[in-house]
């Protein structure tokens, strides 16, 4: 027996293993050699080619110099673009989070999701897409600018309606005024209805399937949800609706989960504000800002229907456009047919009393010929108005089927808004003037001379200038070059024949 074998016997090891001790042990010149070592990779061990680390190294880089917010998914979808550009294999999210580890960057762990204590499952929960959706509204972390100077005028906010057995995005409103029925109105509209037209009308080339009139509504306790208006407009339409528990958020989890991850999105953006001030540092938001309102429109959807509703949700553990089209096969979606008249139905409304001379809201007096024929004098009525546009408001039919649109008593008066109509009130009712309906027009325009004038000095008076209502564009008919007198006369409305 030879030396080896006596003393791997002695050992109860085998010769092999004696020769790879004995190995060990010379080439680190000690006893700490024969130390057993973990299994698997050592620490510090890289597995990907050089040409995914270089890569990732360059889009960590160019994260690294831009000056938003950007998240840390940015990176990881640059590097994959990157990746399939050079035709190799993409890289994972922990990749990523690795190499920034070795480069001493802590700073993505502010733009992931927070550990939270756990609560109880006490959410919405739906089996079927439409059975319960979810509506609420955030001020965006972004500043925009007016289409003509490209000056900043703040900050918009936005309406989602979101539903949550499958996670997709029925629909969004953009606007620069604060939250209301109508903004929620408008939301609806957009997600009852196919989105087919609104995307070809924006010149966007993208798949938005989901669409459909909800059947149950959860929101929070916002006014503008409590509102008389919205109430009633949802039970035209058989919407039911149910509330939070006042203080108790994560009842809502589901689209404020949503909401923080399109923020996260935004903060990539010119001009982001980020979360918080902290965050934001030094970055000049305004000084940064080059987007529009209609281009963060766009943005939006594209975000929604191109990108977040198109990868797996972790949450549902399936990705959100699938999901939709297998839930929605069996059961077809419930769609709305005017889409006029179902914003009209969310519009604020107030009860006015039909006289001889129409109606009055505000001091601004409304008359239509039709009025006096519809209702008899002295009948209260619940007239509806759109914030935005005061020059006409919308008087339902006896049947309840449609709405008479009646136009001011005085047609050459400018269509202005809600806001420059109650602030012309306050001004005229703190002067000595008589507060009527000329004193209160005169006032508004003399506010938009002024703010015209300002436009380019003040961000406010700029933003209010957005809001205004557009006039139309003039139509001009062509007239028949002849009569053809074989067809029938058609009445105007109004003409008795």
């Amino acid at each position: 027996m030879t030396r080896l074998a006596r003393h791997a016997k002695r050992e109860r090891v085998s010769v092999r293993t004696l020769i790879r001790w004995l190995k060990r042990y010379r080439e680190n010149t000690g006893a700490l050699g024969l130390i057993p070592r973990q299994r698997g990779p050592r620490i510090g061990h890289r597995r990907l080619l050089i040409v995914q680390e270089t890569i990732i190294q360059e889009a960590i880089d160019a994260w690294v110099k831009r000056g938003e917010r950007l998240p840390l998914s940015w990176i990881v979808e640059e590097s994959r673009r990157r990746c399939s550009a050079a035709k190799v294999p993409g890289v994972s999210r922990q990749a990523v989070v690795s190499r920034l580890r070795d480069r001493g960057i802590e700073s993505w762990r502010t733009t992931t999701r927070r550990p939270e204590a756990k609560r109880p499952d006490v959410g919405a929960r739906a089996a079927r897409p439409l059975d319960i959706v979810q509506v609420d509204h955030t001020l965006v972390d972004v500043m925009i600018v007016e289409g003509g100077h490209r000056k900043s005028i703040g900050r918009p906010w936005i309406t989602v309606v979101f539903d949550v057995a499958t996670r997709v995005v029925l629909g969004f409103h953009l606007t620069l005024k604060a939250p209301s029925a109508t903004s929620v109105g408008l939301a609806l509209a957009m997600a009852a209805l196919p989105k087919d037209d609104w995307l070809r009308d924006r010149g966007l080339k993208i798949s938005w399937a989901a669409f459909g009139l909800p059947r149950l509504l959860h929101l929070d306790n916002g006014s503008d949800f409590h509102s008389l208006a919205f109430q009633r407009g949802c039970d035209q339409y058989g919407i039911r609706l149910e509330y939070r528990p006042p203080g108790r958020p994560h009842f809502g989890g589901h689209i404020e989960r949503y909401l923080g991850t399109l923020m996260r999105r935004i903060h990539g953006l010119p001009g982001s504000t980020s979360s918080n001030p902290v965050q934001r540092g030094r970055y000049r938001s305004e000084a940064h800002a080059r987007m529009t309102l209609d281009e963060l429109e766009k943005w939006i959807a594209v975000e929604i229907a191109g990108r977040y509703q198109q990868y797996v949700y972790r949450g549902l553990h399936a990705i959100p456009a699938q999901a939709w089209d297998r839930g929605i096969r069996d059961r077809p979606a419930r769609r709305i047919h005017d889409v006029v008249q179902f914003v009209i139905d969310f519009l604020p409304a107030e009860t006015r009393r039909i006289t001889r001379n129409g109606l009055q809201i505000g001091l601004i007096r409304y008359w239509d010929p039709l009025l006096a024929r519809m209702f008899p004098v002295g009948t209260h009525v619940l007239v509806r108005f759109d914030p935005r546009d005061l020059s006409k408001v919308y008087v339902p039919s006896v049947s309840g089927t449609d709405y008479l649109v009646v136009p001011y008593a005085d047609l050459r008066r400018p269509a202005i808004t809600l806001a420059e109509r109650d602030r012309a009130r306050r001004i005229v009712g703190e002067s000595d003037q008589r507060v009527d309906e000329e004193s209160v027009f005169a006032a508004a325009l003399t506010q938009r001379r002024l703010e015209e004038a300002a436009e380019r000095r003040s961000s406010r008076a700029r933003r209010t200038v957005q809001r205004r209502p557009k006039p139309p564009a003039p139509k001009h008919a062509k007239r028949p070059s002849t009569v053809d007198y074989s067809r029938p006369p058609v009445p105007y409305e109004g003409e008795e024949w």
